[in-house]
């Protein structure tokens, strides 16, 4: 003989993870914005896009291990011949073949590709490179802690700020929404 459930117990429903509930989807012009991480450390990109995910933003995350590499996925070259353009950078200054600054200037230098933020996420605490990456156009300057919980802190700041927060001329909270 099989036993019966008891008609007073509910039946288990499917359920949506809390991720895909909370999930955030950044877009521009209808568009998903994609958030590229330029960066010759895998462990630091593993904790960039950690930290993101704990913002709850859903938008792709594409990644390039040195600045040659991002020049190629901005202008769409090689094996990036199909990338999106980012709305946001997280950019190392210090890395093999290109590094940050040389690929800062060269993006700033684009008129198609310098609006997007270009957060330098980097171990240098040196102020006059700090001064070299703004006067280069770089929209902020961040240091990578050493606690990788400090590290995810600071990236989950830089991305919603940058992604959340940030208003652009194009993209901006309706008037009737802001206190005057």
């Amino acid at each position: 003989m099989v036993a019966k459930k008891p008609a007073s117990q509910p039946q288990p429903q499917p359920q949506t993870p809390r991720d895909e509930r909370t999930a955030l989807r950044i877009t521009r012009d209808g568009q998903p914005i994609t958030i590229l991480l330029v960066d010759d450390d895998p462990d630091c990109r593993l904790l960039i896009r950690d930290a993101i995910a704990q913002c709850k933003v859903s938008n792709d995350v594409h990644e390039v291990t040195n600045g040659a590499e991002a020049l190629d996925f901005l202008n769409r070259r090689g094996p990036h011949a199909a990338a999106p353009t980012p709305g946001l950078i997280f950019l190392d200054i210090e890395m093999p073949v290109m590094d940050g600054l040389a690929a800062l200037k060269q993006i700033k230098a684009n008129p198609s590709l310098r609006h997007i933020p270009i957060v330098m996420m980097t171990g240098v605490a040196d102020e006059q490179q700090m001064e070299l990456a703004a006067a280069c156009g770089a929209n902020s300057y961040t240091l990578k802690p050493a606690s990788a919980e400090q590290f995810l802190q600071t990236v989950l700041a830089s991305t919603n700020y940058w992604l959340n927060i940030h208003q652009y001329p194009e993209r901006h909270m309706p008037p009737a929404q802001c206190r005057r």
